[in-house]
């Protein structure tokens, strides 16, 4: 990048070689060491895993094994309650069926009686 575009062309970086260069080395070591440290984070990392598997075994079965059973006791429950509900549904639709075959034989009987009157012949 240059200081003045005239002339000699000077650079910000041409005098400063020495710390410029001390400092693109200690960035080198800190990426160095940034690599060892992920690699000895990784080999702990799998370690740990391993012994995670290890303790899972028992444990984790017995709870797996137990939330298996409280949701079939759930779903259990749920198609008892969805059952009475249908049977309940189906009583409550006889009844009114049984109600409105009553109202309906009312209703004719009525339709019968008004009809069995006399009609007057009212022609000349």
């Amino acid at each position: 990048m240059p200081v003045t575009p005239l002339g000699n062309l000077n650079f910000i970086n041409q005098n400063v070689a020495l710390p410029s260069t001390q400092a693109s080395n200690e960035l080198a070591k800190e990426g160095f060491a940034s690599l060892t440290n992920m690699s000895e984070f990784q080999s702990k990392e799998k370690t740990a895993e391993k012994l995670e598997k290890v303790n899972a075994t028992d444990e984790v079965q017995d709870e797996i094994k137990e939330k298996a059973e409280e949701e079939k006791k759930k779903r259990h429950r749920k198609d008892e309650d969805e059952n009475n509900e249908e049977e309940n549904d189906e009583q409550e639709e006889l009844a009114l069926s049984q109600e409105d075959e009553e109202m309906q034989d009312e209703d004719e009987g009525l339709y019968k009686k008004s009809h069995k009157f006399k009609k007057l012949d009212i022609s000349i």
